[in-house]
């Protein structure tokens, strides 16, 4: 009786090990090594071609700047500026100003915009400063520090001027210590000539950013502000310009202020040179007309015929305070008030390459006449 009960026993606990010996293998047979290694395999291909594509340069992102149709909220609007402007890993170029921009030439010359364009405050703004409106005094020659000369040139006299090198020296000296300041528009211009090795660009100093006004150019230093980047920073243009020493200033303002009230805009000119002339007393003031939109393609009151009162109110208020002045709108036009669509970068307002070769001109021939300089004959034998 017991050697049966031990018997029994022994025959269950043998059954016992067989079945755990089948459940459990101490080396994994050859199909299943091959697909191990076939797994392994899978992943270090993965992971290669993810190192090469980190390796791999990043695109280019060009800048959004988003307009608004006539009035927006503040607290929607996108701080477009050169702080949150995305360039070009594969090359950089470093502007006077001291910051970095797209050194690899675009279709839209750096300005990629959405159906918009430049980002426009609205009026009202919680976070806009209050600021005096009040028609320009008379001022006095001795304070104004401007040449009072109007240039309005068409496209075959700049196409067919010539200048002697010793005359475009004289010229590009007449740029020296000059600040350009303005908005998304302008900041095109300042990618266009980083990407220049014409001398007399390269040396220009820019402060321009997307939805740049002359309402915010007031607004305080803060994380809603617009003010463009100088030393890494933002500062109200007028400090910017005196840190950098600039002699000469060319403003470009209008097409983010034709939304508020014109007489209102046109109005803050003065109160922004005055801004600057505090600081920089010697400051001498040049303006650029606002330029314009394709046809019937504005948005609100961002529309041409807006574009064209601002421009004839301001002429006059430059006329009044000796200011330089550079029609630059007429002459990027269609001859009905419009911009040329060769002249457009993303079919809005927004300028390309041949729009700022026409700026370019423009300012050459703004210079020689502010100098003097009478255009030299071209030699007919030389030529030959």
């Amino acid at each position: 009786m017991k050697f049966g009960k031990l018997a029994g026993l022994l025959a269950v606990v043998g059954v016992s090990v067989s079945l755990c010996a089948c459940g459990a293998k101490s080396q994994p047979d050859e199909g299943d090594t091959a697909e191990n290694t076939s797994i392994f395999q899978k992943i270090d291909s993965e992971k290669s071609a993810a190192a090469e594509e980190s390796d791999s340069p990043a695109e280019e992102v060009s800048t959004q700047i988003v307009v608004e149709a006539e009035e927006v909220s503040s607290q929607d609007t996108e701080k477009t500026n050169e702080s949150t402007e995305e360039i070009s890993a594969d090359e950089q170029v470093t502007d006077d100003a001291g910051e970095a921009v797209s050194g690899e030439e675009t279709e839209q010359e750096g300005n990629a915009a959405s159906e918009g364009g430049d980002e426009v405050a609205s009026e009202g703004s919680s976070d806009d400063v209050s600021v005096d409106v009040a028609p320009a005094d008379d001022t006095t020659a001795e304070n104004t520090l401007g040449s009072g000369f109007t240039a309005s040139y068409d496209l075959q006299t700049l196409q067919n001027m010539h200048y002697s090198d010793e005359q475009m020296e004289q010229i590009r000296q007449f740029y020296e210590n000059t600040v350009f300041a303005g908005d998304s528009v302008l900041l095109g211009f300042r990618n266009y000539s980083a990407r220049s090795s014409d001398p007399m660009l390269t040396q220009l100093q820019f402060l321009a950013a997307g939805s740049l006004s002359l309402h915010n150019a007031f607004w305080p230093v803060s994380e809603k502000s617009v003010h463009p980047l100088y030393q890494g920073a933002q500062h109200p243009i007028w400090e910017s310009m005196q840190m950098m020493g600039a002699k000469k200033a060319f403003l470009f303002f209008g097409i983010n202020d034709v939304s508020y009230d014109i007489d209102e805009s046109v109005a803050l000119y003065p109160q922004l040179v005055d801004k600057i002339r505090e600081l920089s007393p010697d400051m001498e003031i040049n303006i650029i007309s606002a330029t314009y939109t394709l046809k019937d393609l504005g948005k609100g009151k961002l529309n041409n015929t807006n574009i064209a009162a601002f421009n004839q109110a301001v002429h006059e208020l430059a006329n009044q305070n000796g200011w330089g002045y550079i029609d630059m709108a007429t002459v990027l036009s269609d001859g009905q008030g419009n911009l040329l669509p060769e002249y457009c970068s993303d079919g809005f307002l927004h300028e390309s390459k041949s729009a700022y070769n026409v700026w370019t001109q423009m300012l050459v021939r703004y210079a020689a006449e502010r100098l003097g300089l009478q255009e030299t004959p071209v030699d007919d034998t030389a030529q030959q």
